[in-house]
């Protein structure tokens, strides 16, 4: 597993963007008024910017917070963390009934951001009144008569071809726009990051919850209101219960150009979300993956997945991936029996893990501990851990409650058990079903969304507990692929397998490349699977352009590379690619041509590191591109300044300075082709 540092052209420290920040939230979170020329990111266009008001709001006892927190009685907290983060605890508490609202803020010294989470606690000795409408983000964003604001956001995964695609519009006059995911996962068919610009500036967000979020946004003529929360939550606590809400992250941004709002978001959470090891950042691995060759993984053995792993080293793979169906059962239908076959593993998976560890490498293994088999050990042994039962895709299924804490402790301890038993280096946690369903039919009168809120934070519960216990465990976020990425799961895991669609189309290079750029716009570390489908993975037509189309920090291979005619030095030249550019992938994210799937199109990115003054552009010629020839200009890059730009395919080198680069050209012969160019500044 590799690391690496962090830096960008873009980094706020302690400019006025930053300072205005941290004032406007150190005014709205204070609860007294605040004057208009306070705005955050006036630009030069009268009437932009963050509204100066509590952006959250909540109605309790059929009275607004608005009116609430006037009465309730506020203290706070504040201290310094040595990352550079500015921790603030403001406490409200109503006398009368008990209900506390605590809300902890964040800022930051280095970035024009500030982060919220907020949690009601029922202190009280009865019921609380019916808490409702609960929106950690309620925010107006000020907007000219006449000026054009656009929202820049994307899809999320549903296993297609427009799977992270961006989706740009503008936000007219009396424009409304609801978002929300499919069925409980946070990023099925939407993505919870946002980029909005206005005239001058603009302001990023994300919004950190694993379950079904809602986003509401209206503009009306004068202002753009934004609201999002959990989708339904209308409950009375009982007595010491307690509930959160989901996590908002916004990032103001000044200028005229996008892409720094897009820059400071990946760069805030590279700097203080993203997973470390020892201070260090971690990197997606260089896996393989053997389920596809093996029977969808029913196939596995001790005695194969050892031959495989005594080959990888060689190629220069650093991780073995045991993916489903090593269980009793086994994929899809013996989820919930997390007992390894006796037949296929005789001495269970320890013998896996001790050979990958001799070899060098790491070993990856697959759970789904959220979906229950109704012919599961679970099911039999455990029915009262169930929260409901029914269809899935796979059959008769149920959902594990995790928001039973008797439930998750039980989980947490088995999980922890087979990571220290079987030695596993990258837990890789799947939930192949939706959720919402079954929380919904759990709910009863005046408890709508309680479920929810327990399941999810009980999720982020076991999680946490099983990082504090395995401190150099990595996780690896999967939910059908790439259908739970939010800002709370991409603080604690790395999306391995951002999309299902390398199993529905598999090989599908546009597909890919669409995705990477997609997705990187918004979050900075994730890879998928280079794969030529379940039917033909062990397929000669797999080169440079198909294995260069999925790389991104780490990369995860499918094919059976021991096959006779095997494409070994192509890989063998991606995978040291892969290794050589990864100290990129924390600088700034470029999409050099308009991202989208057309075959007759090229597609190309740049990765720009402006601390070390170097960085790295791919370009692809799609097959139906009729154009050898593409026009393009590098970004981030100082004109007078001299570069040696080096063709990784050729081996040639120029010297070009960044004015000559910001005007270029790039030539590829032949289609599809693709072709890799590094920079240094000299």
């Amino acid at each position: 597993m590799a690391s690496a540092g962090m830096a960008s052209a873009v980094l706020g420290g302690e400019t006025k963007e930053r300072k205005s920040m941290e004032a406007w939230a150190a005014r709205v979170f204070s609860g007294a008024d605040a004057k208009q020329e306070h705005r955050v990111n006036p630009a030069d266009t009268p009437g932009c910017g963050l509204a100066e008001s509590v952006p959250f709001s909540f109605q309790f006892g059929g009275k607004s917070s608005a009116e609430l927190l006037q009465t309730w009685k506020r203290s706070e907290k504040k201290e310094s963390a040595p990352d550079g983060r500015i921790l603030r605890v403001i406490t409200y508490s109503d006398p009368a009934s008990g209900m506390e609202l605590r809300i902890e803020v964040t800022l930051f010294k280095d970035f024009p951001a500030v982060d919220w989470v907020m949690r009601f606690t029922n202190n009280g000795k009865e019921d609380s009144a019916l808490l409702e409408k609960v929106l950690p983000l309620d925010l107006g964003v000020g907007a000219p008569a006449d000026g054009k604001v656009v929202l820049h956001r994307a899809f999320g995964s549903r296993a297609e071809a427009i799977d992270f695609l961006p989706v740009d519009g503008p936000i007219d006059k009396n424009g409304v726009l609801d978002l929300t995911p499919d069925g409980g996962r946070s990023s099925g068919g939407v993505l919870p990051y946002f980029n909005m610009e206005w005239p001058g500036g603009g302001l990023a967000w994300a919004i950190g919850w694993s379950g079904q979020w809602a986003q509401h946004i209206q503009r009306t003529a004068d202002q753009i209101r934004i609201q999002a929360g959990q989708q339904t939550f209308e409950a009375r606590l009982h007595p010491g219960e307690s509930i959160r809400t989901p996590r908002i992250l916004l990032v103001s941004w000044e200028g005229n150009d996008r892409m720094r709002g897009h820059h400071l978001l990946r760069q805030v959470q590279l700097a203080h979300y993203v997973p470390r090891q020892n201070g260090e950042i971690v990197l997606p691995p260089v896996s393989q993956n053997s389920w596809f060759i093996f029977g969808e993984g029913n196939g596995t053995t001790e005695e194969n997945q050892i031959a495989i792993a005594r080959a990888m080293p060689a190629l220069g793979v650093e991780t073995e991936w045991l993916d489903a169906g090593w269980f009793e059962g086994g994929w899809p239908c013996g989820v919930g029996s997390w007992v390894p076959k006796s037949d296929h593993f005789p001495n269970g998976l320890a013998p896996l893990s001790a050979e990958s560890h001799r070899l060098g490498l790491k070993f990856l293994l697959w759970f789904e501990p959220e979906r229950v088999n109704v012919n599961s050990r679970i099911a039999k042994e455990h029915p009262e851990f169930i929260l409901g039962w029914g269809k899935t895709w796979f059959g008769n299924d149920g959902l594990f409650n995790l928001g039973n804490p008797e439930a998750r402790q039980w989980m947490t301890d088995l999980v922890s058990k087979c990571i220290d038993e079987w030695g596993i280096d990258i837990y890789r946690t799947d939930f192949n079903m939706d959720p919402l369903p079954f929380w919904q039919k759990a709910d009863v009168q005046d408890r709508k969304g309680i479920v929810e809120n327990h399941y999810i934070e009980g999720l982020y519960t076991m999680w946490d507990e099983l990082l504090k216990r395995h401190p150099k465990l990595v996780f690896d976020n999967c939910a059908s692929g790439g259908r739970r990425i939010d800002l709370e799961m991409t603080s604690r895991g790395l999306p391995l397998s951002r999309s299902d669609s390398v199993t529905i189309k598999a090989g599908n290079p546009a597909w890919d490349q669409t995705q990477t750029m997609g997705l990187s716009l918004y979050v900075p570390l994730h890879s998928t699977l280079a794969t030529c489908g379940i039917e033909a993975c062990s397929s000669q037509k797999f080169g440079l352009y198909e294995l260069r189309s999925t790389m991104t920090a780490g990369l995860g291979i499918c094919q059976d590379t021991r096959a006779k005619g095997f494409p070994t030095d192509v890989l063998k030249k991606v995978i040291r690619e892969v290794k050589m550019l990864r100290p990129f992938y924390t600088g700034d994210f470029y999409p050099l041509t308009k991202i989208r799937t057309d075959e007759d199109a090229w597609a190309a990115w740049q990765l720009d590191r402006p601390d070390l003054g170097k960085g790295f552009a791919v370009f692809f010629r799609r097959p139906k591109s009729p154009h050898p020839v593409f026009e393009v200009g590098l970004q981030g890059l100082d004109p007078q300044a001299t570069y040696e730009v080096r063709n990784e395919d050729t081996g040639k080198s120029d010297r070009l300075t960044g004015a000559q680069l910001a005007s270029w050209t790039v030539t590829l012969e032949h289609a599809p082709d693709s072709v890799l160019m590094t920079y240094s500044k000299k």
